[in-house]
């Protein structure tokens, strides 16, 4: 690749973080080409130093990371020579960014328009005050919205993840930079939202004559969305070329398991949900019970008054058979996350039953309901929010039994130890901190607190989409493992049908509050009847 067919240009560049008396290395030696013009996805597990990379680029490092060697080379001038001062005009003006994560990348104090504006001051823009408006306007249409002038009052907390999203690739895009930075930019959006943002960015790409670098652990959109690739393992990049060559012929041991535990890409093309679910082994479907786990009769559920008011459930009715896994699928605001609240009898519903191991969860009193938790228990989505940074992962895992004041404290602490075997982790992570652990590690750890009070029904919130393709397929084969041990039933929601035609036995998909769909996983997912099923599996 020549100079001029290359915007940037990466070499021998090495990351530390220091944590407290230990130095981590995040990039070690790290050497690449982004080719201008084009998308560039760089792909890897957690831990593979991938958005270390992209903050390295962008200078947004934390303040316990550091650049210890290397060059960072734009349009052929090493901006790592750069002082703090000299480079902060370059990020906007010739470098965009678009962080993973809108809620936190954003002001919720300042307007949309407030922000957007700023954009333009921290680059020392040269637009005068109307040319900033009317650009601003045309970069809120390019992205989708038809009401510019509306947005701009309004707050973060008033707009949905795919409108920040999409104001965070306008923000990116702003002052016609060369190269722009997308750091896992749907990993928090549901499937047709994340499509909706990407289209987003390939527009104002093309419109503007950019370069984009994809970071991702989701294979199948890189094939789907970049022309080249660049494979980070540990720190090091073990692989590189163009996206259909690489990922149809990996050279590399590293590359060749991620391709492996995708159930989706496979010899360089995607496969379409139904294409994937037919090749994959067949589960054995649970037999249908006469006295199911769950049973949702007619469940309505409605937050606020007046003219406010949202209908989050209406008129819901589903049974979930014992011993099987059923998905309820649906984007955000669908009312998928409200029910499953109300199966766990944190919210009651307004009409309609719920039975929950054939008890009415809406009429149990306090002590009632305290017993039923014992039986029903949950995994959360997010393994880094979901337990406590100051406990250990024994005292994490024994929590639930600390709470029903179940056994002795040695007791306790032998059954944490038995919890964390049969999650398979080392009876030595115990005395470890959850900011000790990896992604899945954590994840494993919230599953074996969900099974301290041996429950009978697990209701699993997208246990799986905060991780990487390989701690995906290894947690959902660990809890199909742990399902055909203990006989248990899962409820399981989640915007992801992939997921679903890989683990679940019957389907419901959710859309506006109400069922549209729902059956054998088979049937669905090979046959779909409505409009909004269909869409979910054309991703």
């Amino acid at each position: 690749m020549t100079g001029t067919d290359t915007i940037l240009a990466i070499r021998d560049l090495s990351v530390t973080y220091r944590r407290d008396d230990d130095v981590d290395t995040a990039l070690d030696s790290v050497s690449l080409d982004i080719p201008r013009g084009a998308v560039t996805a760089i792909i890897g597990e957690s831990g593979s130093g991938k958005s270390t990379l992209a903050h390295a680029i962008v200078r947004l490092l934390p303040h316990n990371g550091s650049v210890r060697s290397g060059a960072i080379a734009l349009e052929g001038e090493d901006v790592l020579a750069r002082s703090d001062k000299a480079f902060r005009p370059l990020r906007g003006r010739q470098l965009g960014f678009v962080p993973q994560d809108p809620i936190a990348s954003l002001n919720p104090t300042r307007t949309i328009g407030h922000q957007l504006r700023e954009a333009f001051t921290l680059a020392k823009s040269a637009l005068t005050t109307a040319q900033v408006e009317a650009r601003i306007a045309e970069d809120l249409r390019d992205v989708g919205f038809e009401r510019p002038e509306e947005l701009l009052r309004r707050y973060p907390h008033e707009l949905s993840g795919g409108m920040r999203q999409r104001i965070l690739v306008a923000m990116a895009f702003s002052q016609r930079p060369q190269l722009v930075i997308a750091d896992e930019p749907t990993s928090a959006l549901d499937v047709l939202v994340g499509q909706d943002v990407l289209r987003s960015i390939h527009e104002a790409r093309r419109k503007h004559a950019s370069t984009v670098v994809l970071i991702t652990h989701d294979l199948a959109l890189a094939t789907h969305h970049a022309e080249h690739v660049i494979v980070l393992e540990r720190g090091r990049v073990v692989e590189s070329g163009l996206t259909a060559e690489v990922f149809a012929a990996p050279q590399h041991r590293y590359t060749r398991e991620l391709l492996a535990s995708s159930v989706r890409v496979k010899q360089g093309r995607v496969l379409s949900i139904a294409e994937a679910y037919r090749h994959r082994a067949r589960r054995t479907p649970a037999a249908v019970s006469p006295d199911p786990a769950i049973r949702l009769t007619t469940v309505r559920k409605r937050f606020g008054d007046g003219h406010r008011a949202t209908q989050a459930v209406d008129g819901v009715s589903l049974e979930v058979p014992r011993g099987s896994t059923f998905a309820l699928v649906g984007e955000s605001g669908s009312g998928k996350t409200t029910t499953s609240r109300m199966i766990l009898g944190l919210e009651r519903p307004d009409t309609g039953r719920v039975d929950v191991l054939g008890r009415d969860v809406g009429s149990l009193d306090r002590r009632a309901l305290r017993d039923l938790r014992r039986e029903v228990q949950i995994v959360y989505q997010s393994p880094f929010e979901s337990l406590n940074p100051r406990l250990s992962v024994g005292a994490i895992v024994a929590e639930p039994l600390d709470a029903f004041r179940i056994g002795t404290r040695r007791s306790r602490r032998e059954r944490a130890a038995e919890l964390l075997d049969l999650v398979r982790l080392p009876s030595t992570y115990a005395d470890r901190r959850p900011r000790e652990l990896s992604g899945g590690q954590r994840q494993r750890v919230a599953i074996a607190r969900a099974l301290a009070l041996q429950p009978r029904l697990l209701v699993l919130d997208e246990p799986v989409s905060a991780l990487d393709a390989t701690i995906q397929a290894q947690v959902l084969e660990l809890l199909g493992e742990i399902q055909r041990e203990f006989g248990l039933t899962y409820f399981l929601v989640t915007h992801d049908l992939a997921v679903v035609a890989d683990v679940a036995d019957r389907v419901a998909v959710m859309r506006h509050g109400r069922l549209v769909e729902q059956g054998a996983t088979a049937d669905v997912v090979l046959a779909p009847d409505h409009d909004y099923t269909k869409a979910l599996l054309a991703v």
